[in-house]
């Protein structure tokens, strides 16, 4: 037992403060998202002219586009190896080469004022490509740099940091230039946006300087299970039906699918959040745009803080009860905001944003701990899908989490569109209807405390935890030195099949996982 262990850490070493950093340059890459969800829908509407109805189809459409790409990026980063460049400087540095300079030629297009609704469509949509691929390669690094639990535990963490960090410079910096450039004129918007691109730029620059990758080897070298036992390169038609079949069957994975009724009611209420916030700040509140930059850099400061707690008590406790705790938090939040809303009349703004930056902190304490939870979770679930395939694809369960996610923020933004042009928005409007401040009050304040109920409720189906991870990687690395899988213990075979939900005979590349012509033992 203690042979192969040693020999999964050659492979992995441990990993330098260096490589940790790196990784967590592509958190703070996302000031430019952030930037994005917080303020193009308020930029499109008040400043361009375009209608709200017009322009969450336009967002969301993007994300669509992102969605569909999002396989074929994780596809092609799990196969780079197979190329020149892949085996020259990564496969996974191979994708952020074409991704990261035109993610952000296209984030830039998207600010300029007087160009045509086709030039904005078409900027988005591309926008959103790349960064599907980026988005890839972010999601699936943690367990691709290691298989330390701890260290994992690490990485999540100092992924959710340097967010928090980015998030809080472009929050507060965004207070100072409000006053330096104003909030009612569009340049203001457009050199924020500017800053955020070239920043987002630098720091992946020096991410992909800094990250580490698996080595080429046996269990990286996934194009070599494409073609099942003859291992011959499949023409062009085959490997669009190999890429839509690997995209599909992942979802036979029983703890994955376990994994997304938790990811994705964590992703669905913070996205609605986010979307709408400041439309809740500004017209059910009647506070200024100020109030939602300082609210947010203010709390996230916070969040930053409550990461440490939860760092330590994920690891502690596992994922799911780490999201339990977290998530009745933030139903406590979202209910007391709803409170403030209904009595926001009877008091006076001072009041009402002093009580909405606190209980944005408590907000923020429970959030942090429902998507490091979550986080933290999902590494686990490439190491179950090596178990059944023997490969490491870490791309293709990344660009799964991504597409899913995305198809379901785009279907978000779409209903939160119309539910707004239903209830009568008026673009450009300092105040709003009734109907519609009602509207936004149910969204941002009720929508989410079901979903992050919904969440709980799965938190109870997931079983991988820090024990029987070590029991995972164990029987991993017998079978990889040789090991007859006729050898496996009593225990190790209920935890593999009690994981992926495939009788243990059909795992180790015994299946039609990857190859769909590949016949199950």
């Amino acid at each position: 037992m203690m042979s192969q262990r040693n020999h999964r850490q050659d492979v992995l070493p441990p990993l330098s403060w260096k490589a940790k950093l790196g990784y967590s340059t592509f958190s703070l890459s996302y000031v430019m998202q952030t930037m994005i969800g917080t303020w193009q829908l308020f930029y499109f509407t008040t400043f361009l002219g375009i209608p709200v109805a017009a322009t969450t189809a336009l967002i969301a459409a993007g994300k669509i586009i992102a969605s569909v790409i999002g396989p074929v990026w994780g596809y092609l980063s799990d196969r780079m190896y197979a190329t020149r460049i892949g085996r020259r400087i990564g496969r996974r540095r191979s994708i952020m080469l074409i991704a990261v300079p035109l993610n952000a030629l296209f984030y830039a297009i998207m600010w300029i004022p007087g160009l045509p609704v086709a030039a904005y469509f078409t900027s988005s949509l591309l926008y959103w490509v790349f960064l599907a691929g980026l988005t890839t390669i972010q999601y699936g690094l943690p367990s691709e740099m290691t298989e330390d639990s701890s260290q994992r535990a690490q990485l999540v963490g100092i992924n959710q940091i340097a967010g928090a960090i980015g998030s809080t410079f472009l929050s507060l910096f965004n207070v100072y230039l409000f006053i330096l450039w104003g909030k009612d004129t569009w340049t203001s918007y457009f050199k924020m946006a500017m800053i955020y691109g070239a920043i987002g730029v630098g720091v992946l620059v020096v991410g992909f300087f800094t990250i580490k990758e698996r080595p080429y080897d046996e269990s990286t070298d996934v194009s070599e299970a494409d073609g099942g036992t003859t291992g011959d390169k499949l023409p062009i038609w085959q490997r669009i039906v190999s890429m839509i079949w690997n995209f599909v069957s992942v979802m036979r994975v029983r703890e994955f699918r376990n994994y997304l009724g938790l990811y994705l009611s964590e992703q669905c209420f913070r996205a609605i959040r986010g979307t709408i916030n400041t439309y809740f700040v500004i017209f059910v509140l009647l506070l200024d745009p100020q109030t939602v930059s300082l609210a947010t850099g203010v709390n996230t400061m916070f969040g930053i803080a409550c990461l440490t707690f939860f760092m330590w008590l994920t690891a502690k406790v596992g994922g799911p009860r780490a999201y339990r705790i977290g998530g009745f938090e933030v139903i406590g939040v979202f209910l007391s905001l709803f409170m403030l809303a209904m009595f926001s009349s009877q008091l006076s703004s001072g009041a009402k944003a002093v009580a909405f930056i606190v209980l944005g902190l408590f907000m923020n304490f429970g959030i942090t701990g429902v998507v490091n939870a979550t986080q933290y979770t999902y590494t686990f679930i490439p190491d179950v899908d090596e178990i059944i395939t023997s490969k490491r694809r870490e791309g293709q369960y990344a660009s799964v989490n991504a597409t899913i996610d995305d198809i379901f923020a785009a279907v978000e933004t779409v209903l939160i569109g119309w539910v707004l042009q239903a209830t009568g928005f008026i673009e450009g409007a300092q105040t709003q209807p009734a109907g519609t401040m009602t509207a936004i009050t149910v969204m941002y304040c009720l929508a989410p405390i079901m979903l992050c109920l919904l969440g709980i409720l799965f938190t109870y189906r997931l079983k991988l935890n820090k024990e029987n991870h070590g029991l995972l990687l164990a029987e991993i690395a017998r079978l990889r030195e040789g090991g007859s899988m006729a050898d496996v213990t009593d225990e190790t075979r209920a935890l593999v099949e009690s994981l992926t939900g495939m009788p243990y005979e059909q795992c180790w590349g015994h299946n039609n996982v990857i190859n769909a012509l590949h016949k199950a033992a």
